[in-house]
């Protein structure tokens, strides 16, 4: 399932501790926005992920990815709209692999 949105996220494959490492970079449109329009942008993008997580036909595989992504977005929302981050850098965060979901298959 692919949403538009701010964000485009990459995904490392596992090292060999099984982790992943996701790579989040804001779209150059996203950054371009006055810092008042950022964050209810980011906002609908939140509320877009949460209502596709709810999809009843949507594969468990699938509803476990976008959760993680969710949650990171969450964390995202605070300094997007005080303006602490730094939008122009590509953050890296490394997920704990979890049986069950496969971030490569839902993000590619």
């Amino acid at each position: 399932m692919e949403i538009d949105g701010p964000i485009r996220v990459g995904v490392v494959e596992p090292s060999p501790e099984g982790n992943y490492e996701l790579h989040i970079s804001f779209r150059d449109e996203f950054q371009q926005l006055p810092l008042e329009q950022q964050g209810p942008v980011f906002r609908d993008y939140l509320a877009e992920l949460y209502q596709n997580v709810q999809q009843p036909d949507l594969d468990e595989r699938t509803r476990q990815g976008m959760l993680i992504l969710q949650q990171i977005c969450e964390q995202l929302l605070e300094p997007i709209e005080k303006g602490d981050l730094p939008l122009s850098e590509t953050l890296v965060i490394e997920v704990q692999r979890t049986p069950g979901v496969n971030l490569a298959d839902f993000l590619n």
